[in-house]
């Protein structure tokens, strides 16, 4: 196994997805690598964060079709060039647990009762949207925390021009109100869809965000603003 090699392997030990000579091969390797240490350790708590928010177990089916995503997924061959070791850190990480981060959002939103193979596919088209995201040199993972509990975390790709939304622990919005999302830019904001916590979890892929600095949910009268009525109850800068 070639340097390159093992230390991309961070992710899928994380995931409990190596065994064998590979993983006695890998674990003496983090006995001496401080850099893929600290990754599998961050990679961990967050996976560890994540299952928090799961409401029941998956379906055995579901299940399998997810990792058999992840294991056939195969991370892009290391460049020729040297690039910085936090730069690689990053992108290996987010596009490793991209799909176990929308796995565990997904069973909070119900998917582990889906019936129709069309639903399924859904779900599995959307792993592909969190994956291509969170895979670009430009990704970024903005944390946005809700003052009256619950967060919405989200992934961005300027150069994609997409990002996707996605709760934990968000209480549903009052009677007769919704979360509404916004982009904003210079000043002026652009709504982009709706939050609709199902047991606190809610996912929303947006496209479309023009030169949009920051991001905000407000809460908002059902059916939604034209324009915010009330402050922000949680936002997000999409370029520091």
């Amino acid at each position: 196994m070639t340097t390159a090699d093992i230390h991309a392997l961070t992710g899928a030990y994380a995931l409990d997805a190596v065994s064998g000579v590979e993983r006695m091969e890998f674990e003496r390797h983090l006995a001496e690598c401080d850099s893929c240490a600290q990754e599998v350790m961050e990679l961990q708590e967050t996976a560890s964060r994540l299952a928090l928010a799961a409401s029941a177990p998956p379906p055995p089916a579901l299940k399998a079709r997810v990792m058999d995503e992840i294991r056939a997924t195969r991370q892009a061959p290391p460049v020729t060039e040297p690039v910085p070791l936090r730069r690689r850190s990053l992108a290996t990480r987010l596009s490793t647990v991209a799909a176990a981060v929308f796995f565990v959002a997904a069973a909070g939103l119900g998917v582990v009762v889906f019936q129709q193979n069309q639903q399924i596919d859904d779900t599995q088209a959307q792993i592909a949207q969190m994956e291509q995201i969170l895979s670009a040199d430009d990704a970024k993972l903005v944390p946005m925390a809700n003052p009256d509990g619950g967060s919405v975390n989200v992934a961005v790709s300027s150069s994609q021009d997409r990002m996707m939304l996605f709760s934990e622990d968000l209480a549903s919005a009052p009677a007769g109100k919704t979360y509404q999302v916004w982009t904003i830019a210079d000043g002026n904001p652009r709504s982009m869809g709706f939050l609709e916590p199902n047991n606190g979890n809610a996912v929303l892929a947006v496209s479309g965000l023009s030169d949009a600095g920051a991001v905000a949910v407000t809460i908002e009268p059902d059916g939604g603003s034209p324009q915010p009525t009330s402050d922000p109850i949680m936002s997000g800068s999409l370029t520091s």
